[in-house]
């Protein structure tokens, strides 16, 4: 049984924060490997239309090329619908043994009651949220608390009655979000250093983020 991270994303692009916060779990929790998965049909953002899946999904291939222990998974892209993460988990484990665990940003996790069946995601795998930012732990463990209270805490990781945990781990901060590089392109300013060079000229030669 292999220990098995899955990062989920928009990935509209993919960019050095997510290869470094990515790179850091793994490390971090002896994975084996870390998926990155690119949503198909996020629920919870509609302010925007995102690239096809298809352009978002080459994007992330190309950033893990080099990268033997990084994968990726065109899961939510071959389904119907919202792109609920539970879906994803339960569809996973009806073909892999292996040991998930599920990294969401802290931004994410505060909202994590809104998501569909979230009580069920720790069941299917463990969950390790993550924060780009300073601090962050006081807010995790409040909202741990609140949401999963039957959840035992033990030296900062939090153990669910059926042997799944809840822990916040800190990855170094890279101050960069695909807003900003779609609007860096948008007004013709570099983004080189912010996504691996191979997405940025997938970007320039599929005119992404022009309108």
């Amino acid at each position: 049984m292999e220990r098995v991270g899955l990062l989920g994303g928009t990935f509209d692009p993919i960019h050095l924060g997510h290869l470094r916060a990515g790179l850091e779990v793994y490390e971090k929790l002896a994975l084996s490997k870390l998926v990155f998965i690119p949503a198909g049909t996020p629920p919870h953002k509609k302010r925007r239309p995102l690239s096809p899946f298809s352009l978002r999904y080459e994007m992330t291939k190309l950033a893990i090329k080099d990268t033997p222990y990084f994968e990726v998974s065109d899961i939510e892209g071959r389904r119907q619908g919202p792109s609920y993460s539970v879906l994803t988990l339960e569809e996973l484990k009806t073909v892999s043994k292996d040991e998930f665990f599920f990294i969401l940003g802290l931004d994410a996790y505060l909202e994590f009651d809104i998501w569909y069946q979230y009580q069920r995601i720790p069941e299917l795998a463990h969950v390790v949220v993550i924060n780009r930012g300073p601090g962050g732990q006081k807010e995790f463990f409040e909202k741990t608390r609140k949401i999963f209270p039957q959840a035992q805490e033990k030296e900062g990781i939090f153990h669910l009655p059926k042997g799944k945990s809840l822990r916040f781990l800190p990855v170094t901060r890279l101050d960069i979000s695909s807003t900003m590089i779609r609007e860096a392109v948008k007004t013709r300013k570099s983004i080189q250093f912010l996504v691996p060079e191979s997405v940025r000229e997938f970007i320039a030669l599929h005119k992404l983020y022009l309108d």
